[in-house]
């Protein structure tokens, strides 16, 4: 069974992008437009990895990965962001912005545990 993709960023084109590169991988998404949304979407609980962009209103991305740290600790995370990739936080896989199909893929390779 292909894993399901948590993607949380709060610029539509961006959520819509990472969504279309993950599909076309042939994983199932699991979209929202701010950390609080996908911590209140029951399919949480299912999801097989988290991309998450830094940069989020409300909630920021750091806060959203502590609290996933708690709720799912074994939940691989992958940080995307238009930030310095030396401030990111200590994640599984990292996909700075602006990203490729590629890009995505060998991200989620990563996190999941393979190799790029």
């Amino acid at each position: 069974m292909s894993p399901r993709v948590l993607v949380v960023d709060d610029e539509p084109d961006e959520l819509a992008l990472i969504t279309r590169h993950v599909r076309r991988l042939g994983h199932d998404v699991v979209a929202a437009k701010s950390a609080e949304e996908a911590l209140a979407d029951p399919q949480l609980d299912s999801v097989d990895v988290a991309i998450v962009d830094l940069r989020l209103p409300g909630m920021g991305g750091w806060e959203l990965i502590e609290v996933l740290r708690v709720r799912r600790p074994d939940l691989p995370v992958v940080v995307t962001s238009v930030l310095d990739a030396d401030d990111y936080p200590h994640v599984e896989a990292w996909l700075p912005k602006p990203f490729s199909g590629d890009a995505v893929q060998a991200a989620l390779t990563r996190a999941l545990g393979g190799t790029p």
